[in-house]
């Protein structure tokens, strides 16, 4: 895809939900081709990300998982993950401040969430409490239920097309 198709249309911040980190980190994901370049022009400052601490954990997570191709050792998952964020990358990583675990109970409460999705309400929160309103995200049924919240869906490409959100050429 072109780097003129992915530029952000205004200058708020996009947070990169975790598999976009992973698509783009794990040459047998299926996301691979589309999340390679988009997590590339963020860290090179053409598209504003940020991601938060907690997702970071996740990216982690999922490359040290015994199903991942390929799998990462605990050594190369943390450098796979400092490499996101540390410059000259220009990916920003939002503070997960003391207040916003009242925000995560209140938006888990409101949503209905239980079980792991506490930390979905965790990743809005932060997301929330920072200004930052536009997400991109693989997991849209994830960040549907906080759009009322004042969230919003807007990207990679492949999610809006799935979300009926733009068209296919």
């Amino acid at each position: 895809m072109p780097e003129s198709e992915l530029r952000h249309t205004d200058s708020r911040a996009l947070l990169f939900d975790a598999g976009i980190f992973i698509g783009a980190l794990l040459r047998g994901d299926p996301r691979y081709a589309e999340a390679r370049p988009i997590v590339e022009q963020a860290r090179r400052g053409l598209l504003p990300a940020c991601t938060t601490i907690s997702i970071l954990c996740e990216v982690y997570g999922a490359l040290t998982w015994e199903k991942a191709v390929p799998r990462h050792s605990p050594r190369e998952a943390e450098e796979a993950a400092r490499l996101l964020i540390e410059p000259p990358s220009a990916i920003a990583v939002l503070g997960e401040e003391p207040h916003l675990a009242l925000r995560t109970l209140e938006l888990a409460v409101r949503h209905g969430l239980t079980a792991r999705r506490i930390h979905d309400a965790r990743h809005a929160a932060t997301a929330l409490s920072a200004g930052v309103k536009d997400v991109y995200t693989y997991d849209s049924d994830d960040w549907l239920r906080f759009e009322p919240d004042g969230l919003q869906v807007v990207g990679p490409p492949s999610t809006l097309v799935r979300l009926g959100r733009v068209r296919t050429p």
